[in-house]
This record gives structure tokens, C-alpha cells and sequence, in this order.
């Protein structure tokens, strides 16, 4: 019997939209597999909230990943220990004023053999001076990035410094630092460059990393060193953030990371249309450690997260360089003075 062509069209595509669903499907044993293996622990109806957050979450990561296997987008997504979490739990700031800025540091220093952008012919990765600590895990309970960034930046650049590697206490700055930022519900750089200042800062082993806010237990003389100011770049310059990493030393930055792109990265260079740059959308610190060019997709900024290795390149991203300031990734660079 010959079945007419709009028939055989019609059940192709309901075949294509069934297998389509199956392959979407999360059983119950893949949940309870992704909950062991990051320790998750949830009553009967968070359990079932999570669960749900997390289907939809594998479902945009399965369609996605279509594009990116067609060439249509430059970078994979993957489901990793925040995939069951909404996003604005990982935002690091209330929508608070964002503390004045400090008069600019005076006396400034250019290195004698600083390079201006056009005459930067490579990369960077300070990755491989071995001024990079660990990546971190903030966790989704405590709103630290800011305390990570900021400790992240200053370790590196006495590190640069003192040709020695010491990893500093996000923790430290959480319990202890008082003003704009607000332990467990976020918190500036900014500000917690200027406690360092006045304070030291501890380092990770002595001042150990929790998820949660305590009363602070900073002894002075234990101090691993401290800063002398900071600098912002206030120009939204990507050229200028260029000759900064590339020269000085790796950069705190905010980005705007509300976004599934950002959660469920994987590798690849993020490029998101619906990021924004303007200051009062950037809610997340980072710490941009270089740059470099992707042979396929382009430039990108080499960028360290606090979500642990679960998450994107063993915990680091490459965001879209030189694509109209990406995510506001130039727009509130800042990076310690030792």
C-alpha cells in the first residue's frame, strides 16, 4: 500500500520528536547518581524540586550541545554540581550601592619592559609562572566569589613578588571583613583589598574554607603579607585589561554570569548575546589569570571561577575576548598594588 507523503512526513517527525524526548529523559537512578557523587541530601520535597531543576537543566544541555556538535555556537555545556541549583542562588550581591572608590593610588609603576597591546604577539596563562593556587568551591550556600576573587589576585601578585606561591584565605575575608560587603550574602573586591591593606590577610591553611560566616579569629601576627592599594580600570577597555594581565599580573573582574550559558559551560569559548556589561548587572567575581586565541572561535580571556573542577575547564572559563566588552568582563577590572 502506498501511504501518502504528508502521512509518512507527519510520523517521521512525531519518531524523530519521541526519540528526542527519550534521549532527554532523566531517570531516577541518573539523579540519584549525580546526588552521590556531589553529596547532596534533600527531604522529600526539596527532592523532588532539585530533581526538577535538574531535568530541565540536562534537557538544555542535550539541545545545546546539538548546536555546538554542528558548528553553531563555540562552546560545549555540561551538567556539573550546580545543575540542580537555580541561578540566582550564585548571584554574589544584593543590589546594594557599590562602595565609593578609593582616591587613586598615587606612584605608580610601569615596568620598563611593559608591552602595549599592539605589540603583544602572544598569550598569557600566569598558570604556568606558578602564581595560580588550586581552584576553589564557594558552594551554593554561601555567596563568597568576591572573597575568592580578591584572595585569589593578592596571593598571585605577592607570589609575583616574592617568587613564591602562598595560598590566602577566602575565609578570612568573609569572617572578618566589615563595611559594604556582607559575608555569606556578598560582598566588593574593592573592599576587601583595603581590609588586606589594613589588616594582612591569613592564609588558607592557617584559616581554612566553610561555606558559612563566623565571628572573625584573625590573629595580625600571623599575617602572609598584605597590600599597599589597588587599582581599578575604569575605562571598560579591553585592550588596556590586555596589557595589564599580560604586564602586571592577573586581574579581579565582575561579569554577568545570570545566564544557563555560564552555569552549564563546559569548555569552549562562552559567547552569549543576552550578557550584559553595564556595572549594575555584574554580580559575580572572578579572576581573570590570561588570554589567548582559540583557532576556531577567536580570542578569549582565560578566567578562574570559585564553583571547584566539576565546572567548566577543571573550574575555568574562556569567555569571548574583543567581542564588545563580553558579560562586562572590562568593566570593573581591579588587581592589587604589593
Amino acid at each position: 500500500m502506498n501511504l501518502p507523503r504528508s502521512y509518512l512526513a507527519f510520523h517521521l517527525l512525531l519518531l524523530l520528536l519521541g526519540i528526542a524526548c527519550a534521549t532527554a529523559r532523566v531517570s531516577m537512578a541518573e539523579w540519584n547518581a549525580f546526588k552521590e557523587k556531589y553529596g547532596k541530601r534533600y527531604n522529600y520535597n526539596d527532592n523532588i524540586r532539585h530533581y526538577g531543576i535538574y531535568k530541565r537543566r540536562a534537557v538544555e544541555v542535550q539541545e545545546h550541545n546539538r548546536r555546538f556538535a554542528a558548528g553553531e555556537v563555540g562552546y560545549e555545556m555540561g551538567l556539573n554540581e550546580f545543575s540542580d541549583t537555580k541561578q540566582n542562588l550564585l548571584a554574589f550581591r544584593t543590589n546594594g550601592a557599590e562602595p565609593e572608590a578609593d582616591a587613586p593610588t598615587q606612584n605608580l609603576t610601569i615596568p620598563s619592559n611593559y608591552k602595549y597591546y599592539d605589540q603583544i604577539t602572544d598569550g598569557k596563562d600566569w598558570r604556568e609562572s606558578g602564581c595560580i593556587s588550586p581552584v576553589g568551591n564557594q558552594g551554593t550556600e554561601c555567596l563568597a566569589c568576591w572573597a575568592f576573587a580578591a584572595s585569589g589576585a593578592i596571593e598571585a601578585h605577592l607570589a609575583l613578588k616574592n617568587h613564591r606561591l602562598v595560598a590566602l584565605s577566602p575565609k578570612h575575608l568573609l569572617d572578618c571583613t566589615n563595611g559594604p560587603s556582607a559575608k555569606c550574602e556578598g560582598g566588593w573586591v574593592s573592599v576587601a583589598f583595603n581590609y588586606t591593606r589594613d589588616n594582612g590577610i591569613a592564609t588558607k591553611e592557617s584559616y581554612p574554607f566553610v561555606p558559612l560566616s563566623e565571628e572573625c579569629r584573625y590573629d595580625k601576627s600571623t599575617s602572609a603579607g598584605r597590600v599597599r592599594g589597588y587599582v581599578t580600570l575604569s575605562n571598560a577597555d579591553e585592550r588596556e585589561l590586555a596589557e595589564v594581565v599580560y604586564n602586571i599580573g592577573p586581574v579581579a573582574v565582575s561579569i554577568d554570569h545570570l545566564h544557563q550559558s555560564f552555569q552549564n559551560y563546559k569548555r569552549g569559548v562562552l559567547k552569549d548575546e543576552n550578557c550584559r556589561s553595564d556595572r549594575a548587572s555584574l554580580r559575580h567575581a572572578v579572576l581573570v589569570v590570561g588570554f589567548g586565541t582559540d583557532a576556531e572561535w577567536g580570542d578569549y580571556w582565560l578566567i578562574k571561577n570559585s564553583y571547584g573542577t566539576s565546572w567548566g575547564i577543571d573550574g575555568y572559563l574562556k569567555l569571548a575576548r574583543n567581542a564588545g566588552n563580553m558579560c562586562g568582563v572590562a568593566s570593573i577590572p581591579q588587581y592589587p598594588l604589593i
